[in-house]
This record gives C-alpha cells, sequence and structure tokens, in this order.
C-alpha cells in the first residue's frame, strides 16, 4: 500500500530536519505518488547531495527528484580558486590515483575528466570536490578503464545481491552486453535500489550500470 501523499512529505521533512550535516531551512518537500521532489536552495552542494541521500532513505519514497538550487554565502568565489582548491582535495584523496582526474571550472560548475581503473575512484573524485566551496555543481566526465569482464560476472553478481541485507525480498533480473550490466525487476525500497547498482558496480570489469529497476513499496 502506498504511503499516503501528506504523510510521506511529512516523514521526508522530519528525515531532514534532524540531519545535523545539512541546512534544510530553505528546502521545500512535495510528494506525488512515492515520488519526492525537493526545490528550494541550499548554502553548498554537499547539502543538495546529502539532502536527496536523506530522502532515499525513507519509507514509501519511489524515486527522488533533486531540483534543490546550491546558493553561495557571502562573496562569490573565483574559478581559479575553486579549481585549486579541488585539485588540492583531489590529490589528498587516497582513493583518487594521482594525477588522473582533471577540473575545469565554469562559472562555479566543476567538470571532473580524466581515466581511472575503477568505478570507487571515480565516486571518490566526485565526492572529493563537494566539500569545496563556491562549487554549484558537478559534471563527471570520468571514464574507466576497467578490468577484464569475467565470464560469470552475472553469477557473480547476483550472488552479492543475495547476500545483501538491504536488498532482501526484492526480485531483480542481472543481464549483461559487454562491459554494460543491466538491472530490471523491483525493489521495496529505494535504498535498496541504491544498494542494488553499487553491487552491480562492484562487480570486475564493469564500466556501465543500467538500472532499469522500479521501486514498489
Amino acid at each position: 500500500m502506498q504511503k499516503p501523499d501528506f504523510l510521506l512529505e511529512s516523514d521526508v521533512r522530519d528525515q531532514l530536519s534532524t540531519d545535523p550535516l545539512i541546512d534544510d531551512t530553505r528546502i521545500q518537500v512535495s510528494a506525488k505518488d512515492g515520488t519526492v521532489t525537493l526545490r528550494g536552495t541550499v548554502p553548498a552542494l554537499y547539502d543538495s547531495v546529502r539532502a536527496a541521500e536523506d530522502v532515499g532513505r525513507v519509507s514509501g519514497v519511489r524515486s527522488v527528484q533533486n531540483e534543490l538550487l546550491v546558493g553561495l554565502v557571502g562573496e562569490a568565489i573565483a574559478d581559479a580558486d575553486i579549481a585549486s582548491a579541488c585539485a588540492g582535495a583531489l590529490d589528498a584523496d587516497r582513493f583518487v590515483p594521482k594525477g588522473a582526474v582533471t577540473v575545469e571550472v565554469d562559472n562555479g560548475w566543476v567538470t571532473l575528466n580524466g581515466h581511472v581503473q575503477h568505478h570507487y575512484q571515480r565516486m571518490a573524485a566526485e565526492h572529493a570536490v563537494r566539500g569545496v566551496k563556491g562549487i554549484r555543481g558537478t559534471t563527471d566526465k570520468v571514464q574507466i578503464n576497467g578490468d577484464p569482464m569475467p565470464t560469470d560476472v552475472v553469477d557473480r553478481i547476483n550472488k552479492a545481491l543475495t547476500r545483501s541485507a538491504l536488498i532482501d525480498g526484492a526480485n531483480i533480473e542481472v543481464s549483461n552486453s559487454g562491459h554494460t550490466i543491466f538491472l530490471d525487476g523491483t525493489t521495496t525500497t529505494w535504498t535498496a535500489r541504491v544498494e542494488a547498482e553499487d553491487v552491480a558496480w562492484d562487480a570486475p570489469g564493469v564500466q556501465e550500470v543500467v538500472d532499469r529497476i522500479t521501486v514498489m513499496p
């Protein structure tokens, strides 16, 4: 049974208000048939990303539409200073290979370029720059070179999905074409869907994951 929209909105607002790591004072929440939309402004990109993650943890959420705008607090920061801070953050992150990821900044918008061996390294690069002041958003163009794709990759992913407590009760079908993994089926929570995608990315040789899972609370 789908949770009523007004109750879902209330639960989401409570979830956001109890997170001490984000500023939710200018966030508006609306819900319709399990889809939660976030509007308004937040002071930093980190707040926008974390707010969407918080929403995904609420029971009854089928999808999240993040329309939050990032507004700078105080004086704008020059692109050159943002680029320098991002480069420092990437260099300091132990999961990002040294020199593998480069940064371009245009009016506060950061584009990441380069090549890495694994998906977690690409995610680490994006996570590293989110905390830099002045960033309005990011575009991740980092490519994965990847390991050879094992012939039993689908079986490996299926076993990993079975082991996950978060995905318990889900009905997910895994297939692949080359280095691309396709996920189809249903889960009961948004968090389980995200977990399934993460599991697929962790398999060796994967360069792309196409998530077609439907959330059915």
